[in-house]
């Protein structure tokens, strides 16, 4: 069922919540805005309301600036096989922020009732031709930064779905360590549940015992589905990671030094789980010492020698000159996999 039109809104949450709710939706869709950890999650749950995506007959997704235009557009006036809807997810093209060709535009907007397309644009200018095209006939779902009310009431949301309490000063601490950045904020939550799971409280004393990278958890988390050889889920995380701006260097070297403390695990748990002993060799917590043996249980030392030597041999080819950073970082995730 198509939504009623709407013009542009603030609140993209609401207006996407209620899309679902309902099951009425645009066949036009644009996400944008300062809070990326919103959009992204947004565009996730938007599609898993619209179509199952391992449905690679009816989803398709583009990115970046190098997508062509009549491509989508092809897709887009394709009817779907078997299936309610053909969902089409645009990423970063910079159709909104630089004029496109009319004939574009009118293809768009004339695309059949069963074809959603979600744009998910970090820079748009609203007195473009396919900009007003979705503020008139389609959503503008804008995600900004929350305030701080919407960011307490939100935290503690989240601990509550694990029957954890929070104390109101370590919520504020939280805060004042994270910013308002809610990617790095639900990371940070996710560590502390994790910490708190049988206590069942967390205190201000807890949240500055624990401090992290947002960019080093994802990794952590990407190393993970590469042990389980989940390519679909690692090439999001990689995905995000790139969305997030994080500088292919960066993802190279924490990647490195992921494999590196795996390493150092394995090594020091020999033929037992020992977490103190883990705990000692990585010079971390015990806590996070099990994590570590939680994913050493998915390699052996042999290989995580060959994981990290692929590392060191990816920084030699960017540094010799021998291949551009983001490629051979790209190249380096999908040959961990294999």
């Amino acid at each position: 069922m198509a939504a009623k039109k709407e013009k542009e809104v603030n609140n993209g949450m609401q207006i996407i919540n209620s899309h679902i709710e309902s099951g009425s939706f645009s066949n036009l869709y644009l996400l944008t805005g300062e809070e990326k950890y919103l959009i992204l999650q947004y565009r996730d749950k938007l599609v898993e309301a619209l179509i199952d995506k391992t449905d690679t007959m009816n989803y398709s997704l583009f990115r970046d600036e190098s997508i062509s235009e009549d491509e989508i557009i092809s897709i887009a006036q394709t009817m779907p096989f078997f299936a309610e809807r053909r969902v089409i997810v645009v990423e970063e093209s910079g159709f909104f922020a630089k004029k496109t060709a009319d004939a574009f535009v009118d293809a768009i907007g004339d695309i059949p009732e069963t074809t959603v397309i979600i744009f998910i644009e970090g820079k748009t200018d609203g007195k473009l031709k396919l900009y007003n095209l979705f503020s008139k006939n389609g959503i503008v779902a804008r995600f900004d930064v929350p305030d701080s009310r919407t960011l307490i009431r939100w935290i503690q949301g989240l601990f509550r779905e694990d029957d954890i309490s929070i104390e109101e000063g370590a919520i504020l601490r939280l805060l004042e360590n994270t910013g308002s950045n809610m990617n790095r904020i639900y990371t940070e939550v996710e560590k502390l549940k994790a910490y708190g799971y049988e206590t069942k409280k967390i205190t201000l004393a807890d949240v500055d015992a624990l401090s992290a990278d947002v960019v080093e958890d994802k990794i952590f988390e990407m190393i993970d589905e590469i042990s389980k050889k989940n390519k679909t889920r690692v090439l999001k995380l990689y995905d995000d990671l790139k969305y997030l701006k994080t500088d292919a260097m960066s993802i190279l070297a924490l990647t490195t030094n992921q494999y590196n403390r795996l390493l150092i695990t394995s090594e020091a748990m020999g033929d037992g789980n020992d977490v103190r002993k883990v705990s000692a060799a990585l010079k971390l917590p015990d806590w996070l010492a099990k994590k570590y043996i939680g994913l050493c249980r998915n390699y052996n030392t042999k290989m995580l020698v060959e994981k990290v030597n692929m590392c060191i041999d990816t920084d030699n080819s960017i540094k010799k000159g021998r291949m551009k950073k983001d490629l051979a970082v790209e190249m380096l995730i999908l040959n961990l996999i294999k």
